[in-house]
């Protein structure tokens, strides 16, 4: 009888140990899985930033670029001012000239 009643004490403990691993086998199985969702959502948010910062740099080029081209216009445009500013002056000086030779 004691053999009758190991066996099936094994046996209720064999089967409740199954029944407990095929428990935590789900668990696992469904924690894998949400593992799986995040680590694919953090892959495509990567991703999207990846892109965002590779758009980002060619703004920051193109704003580069047109900066360089507005300092080269303005300082163009400095150069046009200071040869007009020194071509009046000797215009006007020819008109001075003959103005005081008029009063003498």
């Amino acid at each position: 009888m004691m053999v009758k009643k190991t066996v099936i004490l094994s046996s209720i403990f064999a089967f409740m140990l199954a029944v407990a691993v095929s428990g935590c086998g789900q668990q696992l199985k469904q924690e894998n899985e949400q593992l799986k969702g995040q680590v694919q959502s953090l892959t495509d948010e990567n991703g999207n930033l990846k892109n965002q910062v590779a758009s980002l740099k060619k703004e920051a080029d193109d704003l580069k670029a047109q900066v360089a081209s507005l300092t080269q216009e303005r300082d163009n445009l400095k150069k046009e001012i200071e040869a007009s500013k020194t071509k009046k002056p000797a215009k006007e000086a020819p008109k001075k000239k003959a103005a005081k030779k008029e009063k003498k």
